[in-house]
């Protein structure tokens, strides 16, 4: 008698789709394994069960194994599953002539199949795989060429390879027996697991045997290997998941964490669509950075599709719109420009898919907001890992875009229950830890420092001069006049104005030291780009390690050509960067390390920083540091921002708070000391 978990007896009617059975000997001889897999027309996973039989010293399967063992591994599974399929098919090598004869006693229709593998790529490769040549060796009386079982059987293969769901299958038996609580269970005799219960994403534990096992058995999506498609590289399963959803959600926002290919997954999804004869006209809406970025990522992921760039003067963007390209690609800045002239392309047609890439750039409800929510469109698609930095408003005007097609009354959604709910259905997020189990750890370092005593004087009268001028102004003192001093007090905490004197920057190049002695490189980041307490001051002070700077004073054009060198030529140690431009679109696994000179109000914006480095093919531990001098205003900010950050996760996933926009006036004038009331009116 099988001992089992939760078994019950299969339901009498077929429910549909066709089970793989395999089997496999355990490497010590002890004993056989087998594997139903169950998959539903429309390829999705439906059941697996699998079950062990005692069985010492063969060798082989279909030769030397008892027959009977076998027949009675596969009926135990068909009668211990919820789900009957319409076919049941056994690979020929592994199943012996006779096994199915009369349909295992329940009349199912089976069928032995012999494999030749005609796919020219990697084996392991879920976008590769190819339908291969077969010999189809039925066991029980072949169904009509009409028949709906044949039907379903060519179905499977125009569009994936036979051989596919068996090696599932394999793969599913040797990760079920690798699971200490299935082990502990073989002692007992014949094991018999059926019916893997669905997977919630967000809420199951990712190494629970259930979780593992859904990775393992779950197939390539059709829309992906059925077009026959060659890539240049292999998407992962998640990212195979978010190219199904953008094919499968005409309105879609994807906010997986940085780094892990939301451009990507946006192109593989764009060029199926193409396959499917579904993509003419295509809009990407994103930062002016990382345009040429998004044509190289077509080139290399969709080299059917065309692509240009909408920039320059008016005259030139005339011609530009005409080009008979596949993807336009505009920044938010010049869309907006576009956007005052009515009759402009961008809005006059109508697009298959528009997407908006780094979409907190339409946070708010202003001009660049209105001209994207503007454009008529199918398919409306976002990008970001932060629709939400400030506040609720924030992700009701990205959702705005997303649940619309440009076209009639556009929603207007308030912060509340609604939004909400709405938001669950149009979210797709992923973060790195629930994905990238190899990914090494990214570690953060708080650094208090001290000033110099030069930086110690100068920020100290700098402090007390500020605040003597607020208090001078009366009632005529404001959040700007704040603010005001806050930058020049943090760009002291950079570097005495007088001197150049930076506790901060010794620091950096006494780490460095040590640090590129050890073949490690660095990014340093800075909100600031003067020579007196910027990037350009951190150059120079770090002219040793021959740096490479990389600001919004540098042209697009040739921001890659930078990048490329500190990539391609490791005598450059150190890349450093101006927040706002080096924060978006940029991969740069090649650093080690991240500093942060300075800290920007919004934290999401320093995740991002960080996270060019800490992302997929990233081999080593990333290690974060951030300054924070002491008995400063850098100091008093921290603080608040920490009690904020902790108030606002409580409420939303991964989000971050903008100084200027979430501290109170009270907050503000606190941090000098001073009455809120005295900038009341």
């Amino acid at each position: 008698m099988p001992s089992s978990l939760g078994v019950s007896r299969s339901s009498s009617t077929p429910s549909g789709g066709i089970g793989w059975l395999k089997f496999a000997l355990e490497e010590n001889g002890k004993g056989i394994r087998a594997a139903l897999l169950h998959i539903s027309e429309q390829a999705e996973l439906k059941d697996f069960c699998f079950a062990r039989s005692e069985y010492r010293g063969v060798q082989g399967l279909a030769d030397e194994v008892d027959p009977n063992v076998l027949r009675d591994l596969a009926i135990s599974l068909i009668h211990n599953t919820n789900t009957k399929p319409l076919l049941l098919l056994g690979l020929a090598e592994d199943t012996p002539p006779g096994l199915f004869a009369d349909g295992l006693g329940v009349r199912l229709p089976c069928c032995r199949i012999g494999l030749t593998r005609t796919s020219q790529h990697p084996k392991d490769s879920p976008l590769a795989q190819r339908p291969g040549r077969h010999q189809l060796l039925w066991e029980t009386t072949r169904p009509g060429a009409e028949s709906r079982i044949q039907r379903l059987l060519r179905s499977f293969q125009k569009h994936t390879d036979l051989s596919v769901p068996f090696e599932r299958a394999e793969a599913g038996l040797q990760e079920a027996y690798s699971d200490v609580a299935v082990q502990g269970m073989v002692a007992t005799g014949l094991i018999t697991i059926y019916r893997l219960p669905p997977v919630n994403a967000t809420q199951a534990d990712r190494h629970s045997l259930v979780s593992r096992l859904h990775r393992v058995l779950t197939l390539p999506s059709r829309d992906i290997v059925q077009y026959q498609l060659t890539w240049t590289g292999e998407l992962m399963p998640f990212q195979q998941e978010g190219v199904q959803a953008f094919l499968d959600n005409h309105r879609l926002l994807l906010a997986d964490d940085m780094g892990l290919g939301k451009t990507i997954q946006a192109i593989a999804a764009l060029r199926i669509l193409k396959a499917r004869d579904e993509l003419t006209t295509c809009l990407v809406a994103a930062p002016a950075s990382i345009l040429d970025q998004w044509r190289r990522e077509i080139d290399k992921w969709a080299p059917e599709l065309t692509a240009i760039i909408i920039r320059g003067p008016k005259s030139e963007r005339r011609w530009q719109w005409q080009s008979k390209r596949d993807v336009k690609l505009i920044s938010y800045d010049m869309l907006r420009a576009e956007y005052s002239d009515r009759q402009s392309p961008a809005f006059s047609l109508h697009w298959n898919v528009a997407v908006a890439d780094e979409a907190q750039r339409i946070k708010n409800r202003n001009e660049t907001s209105r001209a994207l929510k503007s454009l008529r469109r199918t398919r409306s698609w976002a990008l970001t890992g932060t629709p939400i930095e400030n506040h609720e408003e924030e992700l009701a005007s990205i959702l705005e875009f997303v649940d619309h097609d440009g076209r009639g009354t556009p929603p207007r959604y308030v912060p509340g229950v609604a939004l909400r709910s709405r938001h669950s259905q149009l979210q797709l997020r992923r973060k790195k830890g629930d994905v990238l189990e190899n990914l090494p750890p990214k570690q953060i370092t708080m650094v208090p420092i001290e000033l110099t005593p030069r930086q110690r004087i100068s920020y100290d009268r700098a402090e007390r001069d500020g605040i003597v001028y607020l208090k001078s102004l009366g009632t005529e003192v404001g959040i700007q006049h704040v603010l005001e001093l806050i930058t020049r007090l943090k760009q002291i905490c950079n570097a005495d104005f007088q001197t150049g004197e930076s506790c901060k920057l010794e620091d950096i190049k006494d780490r460095l030291g040590q640090l590129t002695a050890q073949g490690h490189r660095a990014l340093i980041f800075s909100q600031y780009t003067s020579d007196s307490s910027g990037v350009a001051a951190a150059a120079n002070y770090l002219r040793g390690f021959n740096p490479l700077t990389l600001t919004g004073q540098d042209h697009t054009s040739n921001r890659p050509a930078i990048i490329e060198q500190f990539k391609t030529n490791d005598k450059h140690k150190a890349l450093i960067l101006s927040l706002r431009v080096g924060g978006l679109g940029l991969n740069l696994q090649e650093a080690s390390y991240v500093f942060h000179l300075d800290r920007w109000w919004n934290p999401a914006v320093e995740r991002q920083a960080e996270d060019r480095t800490h992302r997929m093919g990233q081999t080593v531990k990333v290690n974060v540091i951030k300054y924070s001098c002491i008995n400063t205003i850098e100091q008093r900010i921290d603080e608040i921002l920490v009690r904020k950050q902790e108030l606002f996760d409580q409420l939303v996933d991964d989000v971050s708070l903008s100084l200027s926009a979430k501290l109170t006036r009270e907050e503000l004038f606190g941090l000098f000391g001073l009455d809120e009331s005295v900038g009341q009116k």
